[in-house]
């Protein structure tokens, strides 16, 4: 009895551990973001801010950022990478050597913002992870669930 005790201790311990370490990564990468990618990226804009916007284009004007936003980039990426190990590897190549030809964004992404600079490289690995990290898991909405919501 003392042995399954101390064993479910240990086990509710470690799970303790996991989880905090876990929400400590999905923070660090929400400071990266905020510290690095915010510059260009918003976090997410409301369907009624993305109609106002797509109609701004459309009559010639800029659109108010650099770059998508970032819940609009998740979606897109897990379209093609789902699983989270394969999102992560992903972003953390894309940020580091962008090209049009790996980018998974639509046309008129790469028309209205170009490809983005290779942050990256000036990166550590570790911070490139936890950004990755934070856009996975930050956002939950697939590519066709984004677009019902923010039709293009």
């Amino acid at each position: 009895m003392k042995k399954f005790f101390s064993l479910l201790v240990s086990v509710g311990m470690l799970l303790t551990v996991s989880a905090y370490s876990a929400e400590e990564e999905f923070q660090k990468g929400y400071h990266i973001y905020q510290k690095i990618c915010a510059a260009c990226h918003v976090e997410s804009v409301t369907p009624e801010e993305m109609a106002k916007i797509r109609e701004n284009v459309k009559a010639g004007k800029k659109p108010p950022f650099k770059a998508p936003p970032m819940s609009e980039v998740s979606a897109r990426v897990k379209k093609f990478y789902p699983d989270e190990e394969a999102f992560v590897n992903f972003v953390k190549d894309y940020i580091t050597n962008p090209s049009k030809k790996k980018g998974v964004c639509l046309p008129m992404a790469y028309k209205l913002f170009g490809v983005m600079p290779a942050i990256g490289k000036n990166m550590k690995e570790e911070d490139k992870e936890a950004v990755a990290i934070w856009l996975y898991r930050r956002f939950d909405e697939t590519w066709e669930e984004f677009i019902k919501k923010h039709p293009h």
